[in-house]
């Protein structure tokens, strides 16, 4: 009897088994949260639109001596690449590298419109400071005369090497600093119209300026002379280096997609275009610069 207890005990345990083995093979294992990292190398594109104020002073094509400013904004839009590489510091803390390229439509432009400009000089001869009745009296009068003249100022492209240091506000988030060395193509070009002199010479017996003559007392005379100066034309580029500094923000969308928003300015000093030509022009070269970005990290 006993032995009969036993096996049915054994066969009951053995018809629930099953069942049980059942019931642990559908429980589903919990998700890990994911583990957010930023180090790693990533590559991606940029674009945005940039402005800077080019102060200018050069030397006039038109009247020699003279100078003329000019503070032309130069601006437009721009789009290019970055790459880098961040390093996740503890767990609030990224560091890296990024360099980057663009290519620039920024430009100013400023024009002017014909001008003329008269010089009369000192009477010369004997009785000089009075020119009364002494004869003989001699005055010069030059009238200059120009066309149009036309300044632009470019930067072509720029580029950075920068430093970025940030603080994770939460594992997707980061805001940081940045700063390091810049480079950009600059160009300025001016343009003026021919312009022409005439120089008037007067002798007059009594010290009368008269122009035109005749009437001429006491057998004063004019002497005429003229001369004109083609249109000219000049371009110079440069590569200048300077310092980039500004900030932003960057979201991870995934473990290796993320998007940003950066400002930066951009310094070059001053730069003198067009050096021994006669029309010498110091420009003060900066940038300022907006952009969004996108980039793709490996690994992940």
């Amino acid at each position: 009897m006993k032995r009969h207890l036993i096996g049915i005990a054994v066969i009951a345990a053995l018809g629930t088994a099953p069942a049980v083995a059942a019931d642990m093979a559908f429980k589903a294992p919990a998700v890990p949260e994911p583990v957010w990292t930023w180090t790693g190398f990533y590559v991606g594109g940029n674009g945005g639109y940039s402005w800077g104020n080019w102060s200018s002073s050069s030397i006039s094509p038109i009247f020699p001596g003279a100078s003329t400013t000019a503070n032309p904004s130069v601006d437009g839009w721009f789009g290019g690449l970055q790459a880098g590489y961040n390093w996740q510091v503890r767990r609030q803390w990224v560091i890296g590298v990024e360099g980057d390229y663009d290519w620039s439509s920024e430009k100013g432009r400023d024009g002017s419109s014909s001008g003329t400009s008269t010089t009369t000089s000192d009477p010369t001869g004997v009785g000089v400071g009075a020119c009364d009745a002494h004869p003989t009296c001699t005055t010069t009068i030059t009238t200059t005369t120009a066309g149009l003249t036309a300044n632009q100022w470019n930067l072509p492209w720029f580029a950075t090497l920068r430093a970025r240091a940030g603080l994770l506000v939460d594992p997707t988030w980061l805001v940081y600093g940045t700063g390091g060395v810049a480079f950009a193509g600059t160009n300025f070009a001016t343009s003026a119209a021919g312009s022409s002199t005439t120089t008037t010479t007067i002798t007059n017996g009594i010290g009368q300026i008269v122009n035109p003559c005749p009437p001429c007392l006491a057998g004063g005379s004019p002497t005429v002379t003229s001369s004109a100066l083609a249109s000219t034309y000049y371009s110079q580029t440069s590569t200048r280096i300077g310092y980039a500094i500004g900030g932003g923000a960057e979201k991870m969308l995934s473990q290796n997609w993320s998007v940003k928003a950066e400002y930066l300015f951009l310094g070059f000093g001053s730069h003198t275009f067009l050096s021994g030509t006669g029309v010498d022009t110091n420009v003060k070269l900066i940038d300022n610069l907006v952009r969004l970005g996108v980039n793709y990290k490996f690994g992940g």
